[in-house]
C-alpha cells in the first residue's frame, strides 16, 4: 500500500534526440496497467514503423513500487534500454507511466555505455516535457448505519471531503467512501460522537 500523493501524466509527449546518427524517440503515456501499456506500444510501432527497437519501461502504480513495475531491452543488449529507462521514471516521481524509446540505427554502434546514456536522456527529456497532474491517494471505507442516523452522517462526510464510491439504500443505508488519510481520524471520531458510537468506519483493501 503506497500511501502518498504521486505526480501521473496528463497527456502524452514525444522526443527526440540524435546520436551519432541514431534516431531516439521517446514516447510517454499514462498506464495504470499492463493492458494499456501492451495497447500504448501497438499505437507507437504503427505510428514509427520498421525501427530498429522499441525499448519500453512501465510503471503501473506509485513510482516507488517494486511489485508493479516491467521494462524490456527489445532486443537491445541486456541492461542497456529497459533498466536505465525505469531508473529514470522511478527517479522522477511520476507512477502510471509508460516510457518507450523507439531508435532507428544510425550506422554507429554506440557500445554499452552509449545505448544507457542515450536511452536515459531520451526519457529523461521526455520526461521533462511532459505535462503531469497529482493522484491524491485515498484509502476505501465501508459505513452501515440507518436511516434515523443519516442526518448526522452525511454532513460529517461532506465536512471530511469524501468521496462516494457506491451506496445502496435497503433496510440500511450502505456507503463505500474515498477517504485522504489525513482525515480518518477525526471523521472517525466525529461519528462516533453523532451517533454514540453506533457508525464506525471500517477500511477495505
Amino acid at each position: 500500500m503506497h500511501d502518498q500523493d504521486y505526480d501521473i501524466p496528463a497527456s502524452e509527449t514525444e522526443v527526440e534526440i540524435e546520436v551519432k546518427g541514431s534516431r531516439f524517440i521517446a514516447c510517454l503515456a499514462h498506464t495504470a496497467n499492463v493492458d494499456s501499456a501492451s495497447e500504448f506500444l501497438a499505437v507507437i510501432k504503427r505510428r514509427w514503423p520498421k525501427a530498429s527497437h522499441y525499448c519500453s519501461a512501465s510503471l503501473f502504480s506509485a513510482p516507488n513500487n517494486s511489485q508493479s513495475m516491467a521494462y524490456s531491452d527489445d532486443g537491445e543488449p541486456s541492461g542497456t534500454a529497459g533498466r536505465p529507462m525505469l531508473m529514470a521514471l522511478q527517479n522522477s516521481g511520476v507512477g502510471e507511466v509508460t516510457a518507450i524509446v523507439v531508435r532507428y540505427f544510425g550506422g554507429v554502434k554506440l557500445g554499452t555505455g552509449g545505448l544507457q546514456r542515450a536511452y536515459t536522456d531520451a526519457t529523461v527529456a521526455a520526461l521533462a516535457e511532459l505535462e503531469k497532474e497529482q493522484r491524491v491517494f485515498k484509502q476505501r471505507f465501508q459505513l452501515n448505519f440507518a436511516y434515523t442516523d443519516q442526518g448526522d452522517v452525511e454532513p460529517l462526510l461532506l465536512e471530511a471531503n469524501a468521496e462516494m464510491e457506491s451506496s445502496e439504500y435497503e433496510e440500511s443505508v450502505r456507503l463505500k467512501v474515498l477517504l485522504r488519510p489525513v482525515n480518518v481520524g477525526a471523521l472517525q471520531k466525529k461519528l462516533q460522537a453523532a451517533t454514540r458510537g453506533r457508525v464506525q468506519l471500517k477500511e477495505l483493501d
